[in-house]
């Protein structure tokens, strides 16, 4: 009898590493990949993302700023603050093309 393999955790967002933005308030960006985005485009998002965070001061203009580095890249970014901790921005970035 072949042996049983563990079953494997249904795919889902994961977690980059955060990226610092100190402005507005808010002492850090928490980024999720979604289930379309390849795990070895993991350090190109995250360079896109430290470009843009340094671009922007205030976080109206912070979506904007980050999707003009990740756009050329294929991928979006969609912000919401954390309702538990308003002082961290939440990330999502996913597929754009």
């Amino acid at each position: 009898m072949p042996p049983v393999s563990p079953p494997r955790p249904a795919p889902g967002p994961r977690k980059l590493g955060p990226v610092p933005w100190c402005q507005d308030g808010c002492r850090g960006l928490t980024v999720r990949a979604g289930t379309d985005v390849p795990s070895f485009d993991d350090l190109m998002i995250r360079v896109a993302l430290v470009r843009g965070a340094l671009a922007c001061r205030q976080i109206d203009g912070l979506e904007r700023a980050l999707n003009r580095e990740l756009w050329p890249l294929g991928y979006v970014a969609h912000l919401e603050r954390d309702l538990t901790d308003r002082s961290v921005v939440l990330v999502d970035i996913a597929a754009g093309r």
